[in-house]
């Protein structure tokens, strides 16, 4: 785990990969803007907000500078650094990984790299590449299941391979879809499964292991892990599972800061994100969500956290809400549609739009975008009331969540990326 000084070494310099790779973003809470990175699921921590640039609210084919087709099939959402765009797709014969590089100027395929897997079961709404990876200006990142041990390895932005660990059994009877988080230079793979479940901390550079969390086994968890800024301004790594409920791990060595078992009724797919101090989250099963919890932090180590307000309706097992200011946006799996408020969780206004949802909302400006399982992607306006302002097909089946990278939309269907110049 090394000592004290060299954690303070390492933190030191993970502060400065951070400032240089989202520049005015502010990690811990803030929006992205138009000519950050986003470099995981959701942008930067999770948030799914992007400042300062807007698209169209409904558009056609002609409108893309370009749209290129992937291989297989993958729910995974893109991710970006600088000129490049990274995607995930699976071998649906196989189960094999494949790892894409893309121009984001032009759409060309700058190199890949596949990982060999095996067939193992997958929910139908789920795929061989369901986890989005993560990035930084050296390395991209992913994890994948393979004979029943979950992997991650690490690949340089000119496609030549870091490094490849093999992390420890994986037994996720839907499939696994493990999104990997970065904090400065260490990577987080949150393992939470039916058999040895742990997080683990690894090198960044390295894969090695700097420390492992174990983790109460039980029901499987998709929900990425998220940060959070301590009063004291330490960083804390967030993580859910129905086992263990929500806990803050400490990133110098996963030590558990504070925790709140028994929180969830039912699997965690959607993932923790922040809205006014609080971290939000949920659990759901069966295409619907069971609750939607506002934790209030401990406000130090060995604390106690508290539940400042629960919501019990119309809420979604698998897309991730929104926060937006003052707002929360509640997409559900089911094409309900919710604004409160987010501080107290008081409703404002809920609509029906019909279609199904497994990709999650994101946010340009005041308008919010969701791709339907069809390949619709619908657009709202982020208001005190609610506005459908458009809709736009992708022509193709949909369970990604778009990402916004450097004031370009990237829409990915389960076989194609498409690119959305801003207006």
């Amino acid at each position: 785990m090394g000592s004290k000084d060299s954690w303070s070494r390492r933190f030191g310099r993970a502060v400065a990969t951070i400032a240089l790779g989202v520049a005015v973003f502010d990690l811990l809470g803030g929006n992205v803007h138009a000519g950050e990175n986003w470099t995981r699921f959701r942008g930067p921590n999770g948030s799914g907000v992007a400042a300062d640039v807007t698209f169209p609210v409904e558009w056609s084919d002609e409108a893309y500078l370009w749209r290129v087709d992937l291989p297989g099939k993958g729910h995974s959402s893109p991710v970006g650094w600088g000129d490049k765009i990274f995607v995930t797709s699976g071998d649906t014969t196989s189960g094999a990984m494949t790892l894409l590089a893309i121009d984001a100027a032009s759409g060309k395929t700058l190199w890949k790299r596949e990982y060999a897997a095996s067939p193992h079961s997958l929910h139908a709404a789920n795929s061989y590449a369901s986890g989005t990876p993560t990035v930084d200006d050296e390395r991209v990142y992913v994890t994948w299941t393979a004979d029943g041990v979950l992997h991650a390895a690490a690949v340089t932005h000119a496609g030549d391979e870091a490094w490849h660990r093999e992390l420890g059994p994986a037994d996720y009877k839907h499939g696994s879809g493990n999104s990997p988080i970065l904090l400065g230079d260490l990577l987080i793979v949150a393992n939470d499964h039916t058999g040895e479940s742990f997080i683990a901390g690894l090198d960044a550079a390295t894969g090695d292991e700097r420390w492992r969390r174990p983790r109460q086994a039980g029901t499987e968890s998709y929900a990425t892990p998220l940060v959070y800024e301590a009063a004291n301004g330490e960083p804390q790594i967030v993580v859910c599972s129905s086992a263990e409920g929500i806990a803050a791990l400490a990133p110098a060595d996963g030590a558990v800061l504070w925790q709140l078992p028994g929180v969830y009724e039912a699997r965690c797919v959607n993932s923790p994100f922040l809205a006014e101090g609080l971290i939000l989250s949920g659990s759901g099963e069966g295409g619907n969500g069971k609750q939607l919890t506002a934790v209030r932090p401990a406000a130090s180590a060995g604390g106690q956290p508290e539940i400042a307000y629960e919501l019990k309706k119309s809420l979604p097992q698998v897309p991730t809400p929104l926060a937006i200011g003052d707002k929360l946006f509640v997409w559900s799996d089911r094409g309900v549609v919710a604004c409160y408020s987010a501080a107290d969780g008081k409703p404002q206004w809920t609509k029906r739009i019909g279609g199904n949802f497994y990709g999650s909302p994101v946010a340009a400006g005041e308008r919010i975008y969701c791709i339907d399982a069809e390949g619709d992607v619908v657009c709202i306006a982020a208001a005190d009331e609610y506005e459908l302002l458009g809709r736009s097909p992708l022509g193709q089946a949909s369970h990604a969540t778009p990402a916004i990278h450097q004031g370009k939309m990237f829409l990915r269907t389960e076989s194609s990326l498409a690119c959305l110049p801003a207006e």
